[in-house]
């Protein structure tokens, strides 16, 4: 057994964007891509950075493209990442997973949510931001086989409670900001 396995972290950049109106990875704060902030934010802390998305937005980095028989969804992702993670490094027990449109996710997000035993998700001081996660892929690979295909896409919190993943508390809630719309945009330039 490997007692210090290699940090992973799967950068969420699938959704479509719809409210938006633009791809999300690509948009523009402070003159920097989010897919590029994300990527040196946690570049030093990881071991491999991989992108859960059709495209590597000129990054360079390995994608993960949704399983077909997956539900879709942030839930589909990560189980197509537990169940390919295996395959691309093997020595990897589990991955943290962040969305391409959190600029100001934690620094110390990795370390806390991977110190953990099973999975583990972020809360902030008001609710829980189950997308920022640490997911073992045995957990999640148990889980997946309950989830018949074709059946509805489950939530976030379904799988959080399947995994019964511990919570990790910050106190800060503006670290967990997504921007989803053009006002969240506007909003993430004024907190800069």
């Amino acid at each position: 057994m490997n007692d210090n396995p290699p940090s992973c972290l799967v950068i969420l950049a699938g959704g479509q964007s719809r409210r938006m109106g633009q791809e999300k990875a690509t948009i523009q704060l402070d003159g920097k891509r989010l897919i590029d902030r994300a990527i040196v934010r946690y570049e030093p802390t990881v071991d491999r950075i991989w992108l859960s998305s059709a495209s590597d937005f000129g990054t360079g980095l390995e994608i993960i493209t949704d399983d077909p028989d997956a539900p879709g969804g942030p839930v589909g992702a990560i189980f197509t990442i537990a169940a390919h993670l295996p395959i691309l490094c093997p020595e990897a027990t589990g991955f943290v997973t962040i969305p391409v449109d959190a600029p100001f996710a934690p620094g110390d997000l990795i370390s806390r949510l991977s110190a953990v035993s099973g999975c583990s998700v972020a809360q902030g001081p008001k609710r829980l931001h189950p997308v920022f996660g640490y997911w073992r892929c045995d957990i999640v690979n148990s889980v997946r086989g309950t989830h018949e295909v074709g059946e509805r896409s489950p939530s976030l919190h379904w799988l959080v409670r399947q995994c019964d993943a511990q919570i990790v508390t910050w106190h800060d809630e503006k670290a967990f900001m997504n921007i989803n719309t053009p006002e969240d945009l506007a909003a993430a330039e004024a907190h800069m």
